[in-house]
């Protein structure tokens, strides 16, 4: 009897009592709330490191990023300003232009009209040498006698003729043998008449 009762005794102090079990329930909560906190304090410091990282990468970025606005604000001023002194110098080659243009036209406009001149008066020339040159024919090779105004009627109107030639001719032809007055225009011997229509040929 002794024994069963030392036995009773024995287990009950053995026993855990419920505030004991409320202690061991808080210690492991509180170890449990302990390991927790370990793992956030890791994450937040994993999470805060990234952000401190990204924050640093991207100052670091926005920075290099003013730096080329600065250099690409300064190019688009300075090629603004290149622009704008192209514009001038090509309104300048323009108005150069147009007034080489103008110029050309006119130039042209005269070559034209000299040309017409030209052509005109190289006619004349050419005819007037063509009635010298017959008139010389005429001369050489007409044996018989003719009145003088025969001989001045194709060159008295020819203005391409010097007065002062058509002067001398004239007075040649009406200088005659023994001084009359109406002398024999187309004589074989008269080699004066055809010296002096040659020079004037020659002149033109």
């Amino acid at each position: 009897m002794r024994a069963v009762c030392a036995l009773g005794v024995a287990a009950s102090a053995v026993q855990v009592t419920p505030l004991q079990k409320v202690v061991e329930m808080l210690e492991g909560m509180l170890a449990k709330s302990k390991d927790e906190k370990h793992e956030e304090v890791v994450r937040f410091n994993t999470f805060k490191q990234w952000c401190d990282d990204t924050n640093n990468a991207k100052r670091a970025t926005v920075k290099d990023e003013k730096h080329s606005i600065s250099k690409l604000t300064a190019s688009i001023e300075k090629d603004t300003a290149t622009i704008a002194h192209l514009d001038d110098e090509l309104a300048r080659l323009n108005d150069d232009l147009a007034a080489w243009q103008g110029d050309l036209k006119a130039a042209a406009g005269i070559r034209k009209k000299e040309n017409i001149d030209f052509m005109e008066q190289h006619k004349d020339y050419t005819t007037s040498i063509d009635q010298l040159n017959q008139a010389v024919e005429s001369i050489k090779s007409h044996s018989h006698d003719a009145p003088q105004s025969s001989a001045l009627l194709q060159l008295q109107n020819n203005k391409l003729i010097p007065t002062s030639a058509y002067r001398v001719l004239q007075a040649f032809l009406q200088s005659g043998d023994d001084g009359v007055p109406e002398a024999n225009a187309y004589e074989s011997q008269s080699g004066g008449g055809v010296g002096v229509l040659a020079e004037v040929c020659r002149k033109i």
